[in-house]
């Protein structure tokens, strides 16, 4: 039986993917993990994805298919470059680690905020965390993947939902010209959630192209 290593995005866990697992759990043999949101001490990137080797090995698992979602994308980027050997075929819903681009008004908003002449309270998620969960997100959304991003090796679906708000198709598009491996499916009328927004398709399109 395969393996499929599922990564959740910013603020998930185990559960992220509870809607869809059980038409995975009938073929696959499925690994979920919950990665750290607010840890005690600040945490890179490249942590995280020390974390997922760790599950793997304890597992010991040599190979595996991935799932990731958005922050899952990032992690996954970092394991295939680094280990490409153990990974088989990659799914990404609405894949994080392209940076984005900063139009003048966001400009211009950032340094009034270091001027302190407005204050920017960011997202809720980023307000509820720690100063711990502070550096890590910012240490997360700073660190450059394009690297990485060009190395993975792995026949990767790229799985798009064109009401995402958070993933713009330019970064998409940007995803792709990195990556040769990499093909794309859009889902028109999902968002950023759109395995939770359309999970049949998402299951048939994820087994096809896992056991292409």
């Amino acid at each position: 039986m395969e393996n499929i290593l599922f990564l959740h995005g910013w603020g998930g866990g185990e559960h992220s993917f509870s809607n869809v697992l059980p038409f995975f759990q009938s073929k696959y043999n499925c690994i979920c993990v919950s990665l750290p949101k607010d840890p005690e001490t600040p945490m890179v990137l490249e942590d995280y994805a020390r974390l997922v080797f760790a599950e793997l090995d304890a597992r010991g698992i040599q190979k595996t298919h991935i799932i990731a979602h958005s922050f899952g994308a990032r992690i996954t980027a970092l394991v295939a470059a680094a280990q490409p050997h153990r990974i088989g075929r990659i799914v990404l819903i609405g894949p994080a680690g392209i940076k984005p681009r900063f139009n003048i008004w966001r400009r211009l908003r950032i340094r009034l905020n270091k001027m302190k002449i407005i204050k920017s309270r960011g997202s809720s998620d980023y307000r509820t965390l720690t100063l711990s969960g502070k550096i890590t997100f910012q240490n997360i959304i700073k660190r450059d993947l394009r690297a990485e991003i060009a190395k993975i090796a792995a026949p990767t679906l790229v799985i798009w939902g064109t009401k995402d708000k958070s993933i713009r198709k330019y970064m998409i598009l940007r995803w792709t010209k990195l990556n040769a491996c990499t093909t794309i499916k859009k889902y028109r009328g999902a968002g950023h959630f759109c395995f939770l927004d359309s999970p049949a398709r998402f299951t048939v399109d994820a087994e096809e192209f896992l056991d292409a």
